[in-house]
């Protein structure tokens, strides 16, 4: 009985007389795996400083390739920030990136753009993005735009003179042999609302007279103001 309470006191006086490096040695973390992909080939290197425990590491990673970074301040569960300092020419640094520390060696990607319109950032040189060009349409596609919105004006207001047409050939030929009734029939026509007005019109454009009875209508439009 005597022996094993021996050995569990000398355990913990070993582990209190441990000294607070050793300790902080024991549980390091296993530090971090960068690891590079350049955009524009595989020369060039990137320079990366991890910060964690107040305490920051340099490293220097090759294109498609990954290089390690540890340090004795840092510990497991800590966070570890992660700024890139250099870089290949052109391309765009990575900055304020962060990474959880563990016993093994976190792992952490990422690219090295191309300054470009769509990554921009001030270390890009300023011959590095492309100027952008003021767009302009050719004259065809206004010469067309312009066209077609012609043809829908005049379509909007020739539509109404070819149905009057047709409504007062129609009638023409159904009152052929009946005078009156077609005068009627032409009155009641242009007492519609917004009918007299597309009638006037057709009689301009076509240089055709007023189909009978029109004038009749007139004369009620004329006194009744509140007819269109």
């Amino acid at each position: 009985m005597q022996a094993p309470k021996f050995g569990l006191i000398s355990l913990i006086a070993a582990v209190i007389a441990m000294s607070p490096a050793q300790a902080a040695a024991a549980a390091a973390s296993g530090g971090v795996k960068i690891t590079l992909t350049c955009e524009i080939g595989t020369a060039g290197t990137g320079t990366f400083k991890v910060t964690a425990n107040g305490s920051s590491s340099f490293v220097t990673v090759p294109c498609d390739g990954s290089a390690a970074v540890t340090n004795p301040s840092w510990i497991p569960g800590a966070t570890a920030t992660i700024d890139q300092t250099a870089g290949p020419v052109g391309t765009v640094l990575a900055t304020h990136q962060r990474v959880y520390l563990a016993t093994y060696a976190a792992s952490f990607f990422t690219s090295a753009h191309p300054c470009s319109s769509a990554f921009t950032a001030p270390e890009c040189p300023p011959g590095s993005q492309p100027a952008r060009r003021a767009t302009t349409l050719p004259w065809w596609l206004v010469a067309v735009l312009i066209g077609f919105l012609l043809f829908v004006i005049l379509s909007a207001i020739l539509a109404p003179v070819w149905i009057i047409g047709q409504q007062i050939r129609y009638f023409h030929r159904l009152y052929f042999d009946k005078p009156d009734a077609f005068r009627e029939a032409m009155r009641n026509m242009a007492l519609m609302p917004g009918m007299a007005w597309r009638i006037r019109l057709r009689s301009k454009l076509l240089r055709v007279p007023l189909p009978p009875g029109f004038e009749d209508a007139e004369q009620v439009i004329r006194e009744d103001k509140q007819r269109l």
